[in-house]
């Protein structure tokens, strides 16, 4: 029966399907075959075969596929406008919605060609030209606050232990940044030093006050007091900035909030606390609980704001993985009580195994022209997993008319979304760092050549000489000739990939008391994996890593010899082993006395 149904559906015949459909014939057939058949005449483009499978199908699932793909994406990819108006208008499929590798509805019938995306665009009311895709801002940038100073939008990042550390970004249009300043680039000043990864800064935020530029974040270490409040402030937000102060105040997330008589509050988990803090940023009070929470689990990332007299507080709750969410409460006191948004939560990931998840934790912003939008971490799957991280991303927020926000229409993070404002482009920007170290004291650029003098294992807190660049997309390509002539016997040059010092890999040419062997190192845990692709009498060689997914293929490209390898390690969720809080780093690593020179080191991501 199934394969002669399928037949039919080829054939497009519809008659006996239609009468087979009477008689009960199909009525037996699991729901997961009569999908299978919908799919197939949507990929064929016959709208009235597709339209009589819906009718006539009864108790049939109509939930994405094992990839994500809805029927729209199969009518799309059909490029036939009968039936991707079938599939989005009365099917009711949103042709901006991504698979499970971000592509959409609109991406296929742009492949089918310039008459389907223009049917396409016409059915949705919206031009592909004119959308932006999520993250805004990708690889390893959580925590996301957002300001805004006239046609100016300025953002902050955590860092953790990486330095320059607390990286902020500028924008005039929402969706293009580049990053223009770090608040710490010394490690005495930061307090780094020795962290485990996954400590360090977290959770920071932007305000503006008085003409000058403050930030809060949470300086989170490893022996008591385990979490100090750090302020500072700015004239601008590329620095200098002033030296920091440590708040003696126990939480995580801090912002601050000022009200309109003037007065300045610290805001901070559990829950939501305030306290009043003077005009230099010093504690006035100790801070108190105005507020718990509407999921009343795991709640942090609090702001503040006063808006048409009511004061509206957002957080992030659930945790930071699939569950993460943005919620929402107001009160028409500071003081409480506050009352949860009945569409809570205001941002989520409303659906499993989507492409773009664990929304949470942001903050709103006003254009100038009125219109809201905000800015939330994400993350993207690869393979089921998180390699680059929590990334940054933006969706508009809108209001009903008894004043209650909702992001993206409680839709969840979105892959493609309408731009909010024109295009205004900045330089590429992928600024280098290093773990608790300011890699411009052991680092020389030279041309196309860079030295690295030599430093301790990559396993070290301390010590590590790296030059990492934030991984942005799937696919990458790393190349280098490495050259380990400066190094004493034993060191090692070469490239890597980088989560923190339990998890990290290395291709390099490591120096022998003759020549030199080709290795490549994994860490992973407590384990070190060893593999030698051979020996040379050259203390130098050329080297490649391309990666697709979790997984990675290490060449010396002098003699075509390849391993391949998975790197699990290199996700969220790939160890358990102290704090997985950041996303896989690409870059290069010396490792032992001397000094290690990398000659035309290219690196690419892939953005497919």
């Amino acid at each position: 029966m199934v394969e002669t149904v399928r037949r039919l559906i080829e054939q497009d015949d519809q008659e006996t399907l239609r009468l087979w459909m009477l008689q009960g014939k199909i009525s037996a057939v699991p729901e997961a075959e009569k999908a299978e058949w919908t799919r197939m005449a949507a990929m064929q483009g016959n709208a009235a075969m597709l339209r009589l499978l819906c009718e006539g199908c009864h108790g049939m699932s109509f939930a994405p596929d094992a990839q994500g793909r809805t029927l729209l994406h199969y009518a799309a990819q059909s490029g036939d406008a009968e039936t991707m108006r079938f599939a989005g208008k009365v099917l009711g499929y949103d042709a901006a919605k991504g698979d499970q590798g971000g592509i959409t509805p609109l991406d296929l019938a742009q492949a089918a060609g310039t008459e389907a995306l223009c049917a396409l665009e016409e059915m949705a009311g919206l031009r592909l030209a004119d959308c932006y895709r999520n993250p805004v801002i990708r690889g390893f940038r959580p925590d996301p606050s957002i300001l805004r100073t006239g046609e100016d939008y300025w953002l902050i990042n955590s860092s953790f232990v990486m330095l320059p550390a607390l990286p902020i970004s500028h924008s005039r249009d929402l969706v293009h940044w580049e990053t223009v300043g770090h608040v710490f680039t010394d490690p005495e000043t930061a307090g780094l030093t020795g962290l485990p990864g996954g400590f360090g800064y977290w959770a920071p935020d932007i305000s503006f006050y008085q003409g000058r530029f403050w930030v809060v974040a949470t300086l989170r270490r490893d022996t008591a007091p385990f979490r100090l409040q750090m302020i500072t402030s700015a004239p601008a937000p590329q620095g200098p900035w002033d030296a920091p102060r440590f708040l003696p105040v126990d939480g995580i997330d801090p912002s601050l909030f000022t009200d309109e008589d003037g007065k300045r509050y610290l805001v901070i988990n559990p829950g939501v606390r305030i306290a009043q803090i003077s005009d230099a940023g010093e504690l006035l009070e100790p801070p108190h609980m105005i507020y718990l929470g509407s999921n009343r689990r795991k709640s942090e990332g609090p702001h503040l704001l006063k808006k048409d007299g009511w004061y509206y507080i957002f957080q992030a709750e659930g945790g930071t993985g699939s569950g993460h969410m943005i919620t929402c409460a107001r009160s028409r006191v500071l003081e409480g009580p506050y009352e949860a948004c009945p569409f809570n939560p205001v941002l989520g990931s409303r659906e499993e195994n989507t492409f773009i998840g664990r929304g949470g934790h942001g903050k709103p912003v006003q254009l100038p022209d009125g219109r809201w939008a905000m800015v939330y971490l994400c993350g993207r799957r690869v393979e089921g997993k998180s390699l680059m991280g929590r990334e940054t991303a933006l969706d508009p927020l809108t209001w009903t008319a008894d004043g209650w926000p909702m992001v993206n229409g409680l839709k969840g993070p979105s892959c493609l979304q309408v731009k909010m404002l024109p295009d205004v482009s900045v330089p590429p920007s992928s600024p280098w760092v290093c773990p608790r170290a300011d890699y411009r004291l052991f680092t020389v650029f030279d041309g196309k050549t860079i030295r690295l003098q030599g430093g301790e294992g990559l396993e070290q807190k301390q010590g590590a000489h790296l030059l990492l660049h934030r991984q942005s997309e799937a696919s990458v390509c790393q190349r280098v000739t490495a050259d380990a002539s400066g190094l004493a016997p034993g060191g090692v040059a070469g490239l890597t990939g980088y989560y923190d010092e339990n998890s990290w890999y290395l291709l390099g040419v490591r120096r022998l008391e003759t020549g030199a062997e080709i290795v490549l190192i994994e860490h992973v845990g407590l384990e070190n994996r060893e593999y030698s692709l051979g020996r040379t009498a050259a203390c130098q060689a050329e080297l490649e890593i391309h990666g697709s997914g979790l997984t990675r293929k290490a060449a010396w490209l002098d003699t075509g010899k390849k391993t391949v390898f998975r790197m699990e390690y290199l996700t969220d969720e790939g160890l358990k082993m102290g704090k997985r809080f950041t996303g896989a780093m690409l870059g290069l690593a010396a490792v032992g006395v001397g000094e290690a020179a990398f000659h035309a080191y290219e690196e690419a991501m892939i953005h497919e």
